[in-house]
């Protein structure tokens, strides 16, 4: 029988937390996600801020693990102020982001995928 992680000892002994982490997962996703494709450009926030109106301290906002998830519109802003595109799909089953990643599909173009 594996040993027990800290996470799940932690998730057991506190379900708060657990629910709080679980509550934040989309928005971690998204924050890295959104980094990654910043960085894949060269690009730093003030770099974002220059060629958007959003405000740096919007874009630390953006790119925070915790916290409110941005609205559409701020995303789309993040993402045309990189220079980058975005890809939304649907679907009535879950979708698995590894596979739009990785060696195993050879994408170079494609820096992140978020799926809920």
């Amino acid at each position: 029988m594996p040993k027990p992680s800290f996470r799940s000892d932690l998730h057991q002994l506190r379900p708060d937390v657990a629910s709080d982490v679980q509550a934040n997962e989309i928005k971690r996703k998204l924050a890295l996600a959104l980094r990654a494709l910043r960085k894949e450009k060269g690009m730093t926030q003030k770099d974002v801020e220059a060629n958007s109106d959003l405000t740096q301290p919007m874009i630390s906002r953006i790119e925070a693990l915790t916290g409110s998830l941005p609205n559409w519109d701020t995303v789309m802003r993040y993402v045309a102020a990189c220079g980058g595109h975005m890809l939304v799909g649907f679907s009535g089953t879950a979708f698995d982001e590894s596979a739009f990643l990785g060696p195993q599909t050879h994408r170079t173009d494609m820096v992140a995928a978020v799926a809920v």
